[in-house]
């Protein structure tokens, strides 16, 4: 070879820290709520993607993370004088159904619909500049103070604090659930509860695994796409878990394609 066409190693060097200057750093993500099925998917999602340089969960008490990119962060939603949250680029925050009966859940933060705009707030205040708000699957076997909180989420409130981009996920049409008082409402909805076991398998509640997949797919495309405020309702997300997978059914939302498919042989809850 030319020696004149040797590459001087300063040069080589130079030219590879342009690069990585070029490269955005790997994103950090805080996951709220990583308790209950719903909780517990996402978080394994978030880890699984290995594209995050950390993921921190928010807990109430000492976890144990043995995975080397898991953060407990500590939260306390006493008061305005608790300590700022670390510096986040996303968030996720889930509502679902209570810990579980072996004590799994038992360090994570679970927050309650009335916390989020404060919560949102704090999340902002770290640096996030996206976030997404997944509701539960099956609001029906949530408690009712919960489904109550449900009904009254402050979503106007979440959007006021200007983030870049933000994403409500509502796995089903009667995510936002109403509180029923009377018995006659509840022995309806317990009867019409019933009735889902006999109905078609793409009008039952999503799988907590495909939620979180269409929500990380989400994430992971959005970046190119234009920023505001979405709403993610069900038959966007049935279409999403279908057999193509979310990557090409995410992309046409994303990119304004208002002919989304819907599941094969129905047309999706609600």
């Amino acid at each position: 070879m030319d020696p004149s066409f040797a590459l001087d190693p300063t040069t080589a060097l130079q030219a590879a820290t342009r690069t990585q200057a070029l490269e955005p750093p790997p994103p950090r993500l805080l996951v709220a709520g990583a308790g209950g099925p719903l909780g517990r998917e996402v978080l394994r999602e978030a880890l699984a993607h290995g594209r995050y340089a950390r993921v921190g969960v928010l807990t109430r008490a000492p976890l144990q993370a043995g995975l080397r990119r898991l953060h407990a962060v500590p939260y306390d939603d006493g008061d305005d004088s608790s300590p700022a949250l670390p510096a986040h680029d996303f968030a996720v925050v889930v509502f679902d159904r209570g810990r579980d009966h072996y004590g799994r859940d038992e360090a994570y933060h679970l927050p309650e619909p009335h916390e989020l705009p404060a919560l949102a707030a704090r999340v902002r205040a770290s640096g996030v500049h996206t976030l997404v708000v997944v509701c539960p699957i099956a609001p029906a076997l949530l408690p009712q103070a919960l489904q109550h909180g449900l009904a009254n989420l402050d979503e106007q409130a979440v959007a006021a604090l200007g983030f870049e981009r933000l994403l409500f996920v509502r796995p089903t049409q009667d995510a936002v659930a109403l509180t029923l008082t009377a018995w006659p409402q509840r022995l309806a909805r317990w009867m019409l509860s019933q009735l889902r076991y006999m109905v078609p398998q793409q009008e039952r509640p999503l799988r907590a695994g495909a939620v979180a997949a269409f929500v990380f797919e989400v994430l992971r495309q959005w970046r190119d796409a234009a920023p505001g405020t979405r709403i993610a309702a069900a038959p966007l997300l049935w279409a999403a878990a279908q057999k193509e997978g979310p990557e090409p059914v995410v992309q046409r939302w994303l990119h304004g394609d208002a002919t989304l498919p819907l599941p094969q042989g129905g047309r999706g809850p609600g």
